[in-house]
């Protein structure tokens, strides 16, 4: 039986306000040393068997604060689809290897079920329509200043547009 994650809508967390610098010293993200191996394998761009949407830890905590989602395995689900999305070399190829190797090897807190991979689609098409492509390689540095609402408005995230991608799953 799959047990029903609810979404943790926390549209306050990361305001608007804020600069990005500003929000990324109040989260804890991950340590590198704390990514499990394959994890870091597809995902990380310094491995050698990166898929597409590959993103360094900095640059993925910047697209949790901008799609202001918190560390549950949904919000989780949501960033990595709305990444593997916005990279415009990924294919149908690249999204099947993912969920095949994520679903079946990734360590236990790392795997998607059924309803997370449904919002890491919904995610994915979400990524896929933005204006500006390939995020995950942006040097979210360059930006640290600018505030949060301000680089929503740059990237062409709504957060009104995210919580209706979860209203899909609930």
């Amino acid at each position: 039986m799959v047990t029903t994650v609810k979404p943790n809508y926390n549209y306050n967390v990361h305001k608007s306000t804020l600069t990005l610098k500003e929000c990324l010293q109040k989260i804890n993200g991950d340590e590198q040393s704390d990514i499990p191996f394959l994890v870091w394998l597809l995902e990380n761009p310094d491995s050698i068997f990166p898929l597409p949407g590959k993103i360094n830890l900095y640059n993925h905590d910047c697209l949790h604060i901008l799609l202001d989602r918190d560390i549950s395995v949904l919000d989780e689900a949501f960033v990595v689809g709305f990444t593997m999305g916005s990279d415009v070399k990924t294919n149908r190829f690249h999204l099947a290897v993912f969920k095949f190797l994520s679903s079946v090897f990734y360590p236990k807190q790392y795997k998607f079920n059924r309803e997370q991979f449904k919002l890491f689609d919904i995610a994915f098409n979400y990524g896929r329509k933005l204006k500006i492509k390939n995020l995950n390689h942006l040097d979210f540095k360059v930006h640290e200043n600018k505030t949060v609402g301000e680089l929503r408005k740059l990237f062409g995230i709504d957060l009104e547009e995210v919580k209706q991608c979860f209203a899909l799953v609930s």
